[in-house]
This record gives C-alpha cells, sequence and structure tokens, in this order.
C-alpha cells in the first residue's frame, strides 16, 4: 500500500495530539450535518474504504493519530453536463494540535514522485494552441475521462493508515482510512503515478501501428 515518507512524532507528543484530537471532534462544516456526516461515513466503512474501531480505545492502538473531517459543497457535472451540487468528505490532515506539526507538515515530499497531473490544464492549452496553429481550418476534439473514485483504488500502508483516523463521535466510533484519503499531501502525489501510466499507456498504444482497434479493444 501507499507508504507515506513522514518525520516520525516521538511517543509523548503523539500521545498527547490523539487526545488533543479526540477531544476537539470535527470541523463545524461536519458537526453541523451529522446525517449527512454519518451517511457519507457509513459509505466509506461498506465499500471496505475505511475501518470502524472504538473511539474509547484509540490511545490503546499504537501509532495511532487523528485528524477532523469536514464536509465540502462543490460543484460537478453530471452525465447530461448538467452542473449539480455534490458533498464532498475532507480530511483535514493539515490540523495541528499540540505538538504544532500535522501529518501533512511531516511529509517529506522530496521523496514523493513528482506530480505531474496537476499541470493538465496548462498541457492542454499549449496543446490546443499547437494543434490550431498546425491545423488552422480543422475541427478539434478532445475527450475528458474521469477515474470513478480515484483515491478509493489506492491501498495504504498500514503505518499510514494508523495515523489516517477520524471519528464519529456522536456514534462512539474511530474510522481509520485504508484508502488515500482526501486531505493528505501525498494524495496527488501517490495517485500521479497510476494517472499517469494509465495515460503513457494509452497514448503508446494509440500510436503503435501494429494495434488494430476493430480487432483488439476492451467490450462496450
Amino acid at each position: 500500500g501507499s507508504d507515506w515518507p513522514m518525520d516520525e512524532l516521538d511517543t509523548k507528543s503523539r500521545h498527547r495530539d490523539l487526545h488533543d484530537a479526540i477531544t476537539f471532534g470535527n470541523h463545524k462544516g461536519a458537526t453541523k450535518k451529522q446525517d449527512l456526516l454519518r451517511k457519507l461515513c457509513e459509505k466509506d466503512v461498506v465499500h471496505g474504504y475505511a475501518l470502524p474501531l472504538p473511539l474509547a480505545k484509540m490511545t490503546k492502538i499504537p501509532n495511532a493519530l487523528m485528524a477532523p473531517m469536514n464536509i465540502m459543497s462543490q460543484n460537478t457535472i453530471d452525465e447530461h453536463g448538467r452542473i449539480v451540487e455534490k458533498d464532498r468528505l475532507t480530511h483535514d490532515q493539515s490540523y495541528k494540535f499540540s505538538s504544532d506539526t500535522s501529518v501533512n507538515s511531516r511529509i517529506d515530499k522530496a521523496l514523493l514522485f513528482p506530480c505531474m497531473f496537476g499541470s493538465c490544464i496548462k498541457r492542454l492549452a499549449n496543446w490546443a494552441v499547437a494543434a490550431r496553429r498546425k491545423f488552422p481550418q480543422a475541427r478539434i476534439y478532445s475527450s475528458k475521462i474521469d477515474f470513478k473514485s480515484a483515491y478509493r483504488r489506492l491501498h495504504l500502508n498500514h503505518k499510514t493508515a494508523l495515523q489516517t483516523c477520524t471519528q464519529l463521535p456522536e456514534d462512539e466510533l474511530a474510522l481509520m482510512s485504508l484508502r488515500l484519503t482526501f486531505g493528505g499531501a501525498p494524495g496527488p502525489f501517490e495517485w500521479g503515478v497510476i494517472s499517469e501510466t494509465v495515460c503513457d499507456l494509452a497514448n503508446a498504444i494509440l500510436h503503435d501501428n501494429d494495434w488494430d482497434p476493430k480487432r483488439l479493444r476492451a467490450d462496450a
């Protein structure tokens, strides 16, 4: 699984941060929408993205750390291209407690693979300009492919999972994330390894003269 390179937190500081996190709970965006929070977390548990644990036992789990959750409203598009609202569960792994550090602040980004897909818009814009100059009268087609539940496809290493716990205080439950979190700094870097590989492979096949799409293709 995804093993995040981060500086270790000494035991005393970790215990203080864990107690602080349990006392703090979640951000207001989550606490004001308890039913929605429970629904979103239940979905993660049902699909195997998170492991429920007794909140009262978290202090007994070695190396465990917790961070508050929040619910952010954002826009997305449906299958017809219409803009619709969407609530996303986020994991604030930049929040600092007594140690004045967080999971994200302790990440050594120099040890992560370069994040390439983050510059996608810039690359597409450059491609469009270059294509228009070369083919000024031609109609230019472009497509957008989205990975369903992208971050949820990448497992976490057990050492990392222990430091990605959250909680549902009203239900006296803690949740250990088993997949990439929406809030962990390494997420874009780690997912980029997969998305860039898929993109490069697709382009390599597309430009391979030996590939016959009529004979070798995926089922519709």
